[in-house]
């Protein structure tokens, strides 16, 4: 599909950002990988901002990007969660430096805020992040109590989100050849990061979402996936169609069509059965009005 020029590829293929399951992960993970990309690039670029009027403005990445949750993210409660962090602390920040801390330290309380719930990807599970694997540095304990090293956390995100971490290896392979497929000739793929994580490497897959915002939905199998029109799709033509359907919720209430079958099976069962008691004793009570009756005299 193209639209003003921009070509947007016909499926949805995660790279840094792919969960175990399609419901996992995707396109909140990599909306924090953004940011995070933002921040520490406003940093390192500073003339990037050269004509704006925000050149010696530190919050102007975390300004745009404040509004851009506020205005254009679809989850009303995330967006409603950013503005009131953003409110309670973004105005400290003095530097660029600290614009890429107050980031870190705001995801990592979002993971705090989501960890165990349903959209948390069991092999992505939502912990302080990096990780001691990731940066030993980053983790000291002091009177037995963990602590953040922030400079140490300054240096490892910089050098994690920084240009020089950036490839471009599996952006040619988004597309198809036809409608929507590979950049037109001449124009430059978009970068990505270097590489998937390991499953407990980068635990940013982190969702803007609060946890009522995330009702539960049906469970996918393996080789189902959702389409960009939020169908499901399988692989495996009209009879894995067949196997997903029936995994549809009826009507929205979790119901699928097989427990819809049974429900009606079961009504008219106990209909039929009713119906046979009340003839039953309607019919017993006037055998025995008739044997018991004595006229009077």
């Amino acid at each position: 599909m193209r639209i003003s020029g921009i070509f947007l590829v016909n499926h949805i293929k995660w790279v840094g950002c792919q969960g175990s399951r399609p419901e996992f992960r995707g396109y909140t993970c990599s909306l924090w990988k953004l940011f995070h990309t933002l921040t520490v690039e406003a940093g390192t670029h500073p003339e990037a901002l050269d004509g704006t009027g925000l050149e010696a403005d530190p919050q102007a990445v975390l300004q745009t990007i404040r509004g851009y949750v506020r205005t254009f993210f679809g989850c009303k409660g995330c967006s409603q969660h950013f503005e009131e962090m953003a409110k309670e602390s973004m105005d400290s920040v003095k530097t660029a430096d600290q614009a890429i801390l107050w980031l870190w330290k705001k995801h990592n309380l979002v993971n705090s805020r989501l960890a165990g719930h349903l959209s948390e990807d069991p092999k992505f599970p939502k912990v302080p992040w990096p990780t001691p694997d990731l940066c030993p540095a980053c983790h000291e304990e002091i009177k037995g109590l963990h602590s953040w090293n922030e400079d140490q956390v300054l240096l490892f995100l910089k050098r994690h989100y920084g240009g020089d971490n950036l490839v471009d290896t599996y952006a040619a392979d988004q597309g198809d050849t036809g409608e929507g497929g590979s950049p037109p000739q001449g124009r430059e793929p978009e970068r990505g990061l270097a590489s998937p994580e390991k499953p407990r490497g980068d635990q940013r897959a982190e969702s803007l979402r609060p946890p009522r915002a995330l009702p539960p939905g049906p469970r996918l199998s393996d080789g189902s996936r959702l389409g960009l029109d939020g169908r499901l799709q399988s692989p495996s033509g009209a009879e894995g169609r067949r196997e997903v359907e029936t995994a549809v919720p009826f009507l929205g209430m979790g119901f699928s069509s097989l427990d819809m079958s049974l429900c009606v099976v079961l009504y008219v069962a106990s209909s039929l059965f009713l119906m046979v008691m009340y003839f039953f004793f309607r019919v017993r009570s006037k055998r025995w009005k008739v044997r018991h009756h004595r006229p009077s005299v």
